[in-house]
């Protein structure tokens, strides 16, 4: 193996949303016998260069579930966002759904003001009601997300700056029936491709963007044959460059039809998975989930 693709939420960070120690030591240990790594997120670029800055760790980037490549230097290689148009049918139809969503850009994310405040009030009180440690460790995740200096507040998608190339557009919600309405919604329209990356979310992007896509397209920067390339993760917006990499491999927390579809499993987001299944590609073993004391992940 030449390249190994990690996906971050649910893989390569542990329950705090933090890359652990053993993750980034793995990291630097392949770069160092010549693995290359990148890693391939639904998360805008910028918030992922915060995230490896404070885990110690520097990669190339597939980010927006691969609408643009960035180098380890911070390069564009590639990008290829949603049509201006599409975009703003698609953020028109969650505003009258009063649906929250996020647009990622180059720029940073942009959100609407009535529905942030909405899912604020609808989280408050979610915790209110005494929810399970998930559900409350989540609620956390978004509120600490809602306070990065790369979050803009807008009254509606018209105030998103007309040089604002969209990448992404992420609908999430608490509401099983509003979730369900929109997956199919989306998934119904030719002009976008619609992924689910959590219980709680769907996504569009352009229809030719997916991480599979995108790892190829890195590959090919590299020279390196997509025989040559492994890639792990843990949900749906996976399973495009688990498919298409020599190496697919689910996390032991990822969700059952991804591990279906892998060729191999690892450990849980929070044994480690991520650099057991480089210890296993460097010496050259089969990555073969062991017994462990350890359930669940994420």
């Amino acid at each position: 193996m030449k390249l190994f693709a990690t996906d971050l939420d649910g893989t390569l960070l542990n329950r705090d949303s933090q890359i652990s120690p053993e993750n980034a030591a793995a990291i630097h240990k392949a770069q160092q016998e010549g693995l290359k790594i990148t890693i391939a997120t639904g998360r805008v670029y910028s918030d992922v260069l915060t995230i490896s800055s404070e885990g110690g760790i520097n990669t190339p980037v597939i980010g927006s579930n691969g609408a643009t490549i960035h180098d380890a230097n911070g390069e564009r290689l590639f990008h290829l966002p949603l049509e201006r148009e599409t975009a703003a049918s698609v953020m028109q139809w969650l505003e009258d759904h009063h649906c929250y969503y996020e647009a990622s850009t180059q720029q940073g994310i942009y959100a609407p003001i009535s529905s942030h405040e909405a899912m604020l009030a609808e989280m408050d009180r979610i915790l209110g009601s005494s929810p399970g440690e998930d559900i409350e460790r989540l609620i956390r995740a978004v509120k600490k997300h809602y306070d990065k200096k790369d979050y803009h507040r807008v009254n509606s998608h018209q105030e998103i700056p007309s040089e604002a190339y969209i990448y992404n557009i992420m609908a999430f919600s608490l509401d099983p029936a509003q979730l369900q309405q929109g997956r199919e919604y989306f998934t119904s329209r030719s002009d976008v491709a619609m992924v689910v990356s959590s219980e709680h979310n769907f996504e569009m992007q352009h229809p030719d963007v997916s991480k599979g896509n995108a790892l190829s397209k890195l590959a090919a920067h590299l020279n390196i044959s997509m025989e040559d390339t492994a890639a792990i993760g843990d949900n749906f917006n996976d399973v495009s460059m688990l498919k298409m990499a020599g190496l697919g491999i689910a996390m032991g927390n990822a969700e059952p039809e991804i591990k279906a579809i892998a060729k191999a499993i690892s450990l849980t987001n929070v044994e480690h998975g991520v650099a057991y299944a480089i210890q296993c590609v460097l010496e050259g073993k089969p990555v073969s989930r062991p017994e462990t004391v350890i359930e669940g992940g994420q």
